[in-house]
């Protein structure tokens, strides 16, 4: 889909001038650009929808530390493998 956005000269300027550093077309450039922001602002609005999903009290097993849980596991008997114990 073709589009048309107005940008003032000194934007339209310095974006002639990044594109041409990184040897690319000015469209391919703003694509580029235009995806990395918005994929970021994607995260942002996950993070803010998300804000206070996560209740400490829903996780007692991390209650020293996500490394320590971590440790835990990886030390417990795999029973993958017989229920002995991982080199």
């Amino acid at each position: 889909m073709a589009s048309v956005i107005k940008l003032p000269k000194d934007l339209a300027d310095e974006l002639h001038r990044l594109a041409e550093a990184e040897h690319k077309p000015r469209a391919a450039f703003v694509v580029e650009l235009l995806r990395h922001d918005i994929r970021r602002a994607k995260q942002r609005e996950a993070l803010r929808v998300s804000a206070g999903a996560w209740k400490a009290a829903n996780h007692p097993e991390l209650a020293k530390g996500g490394a320590a849980h971590v440790e835990k596991i990886r030390s417990e008997p795999d029973r993958r493998f017989g229920g002995r114990q991982k080199a």
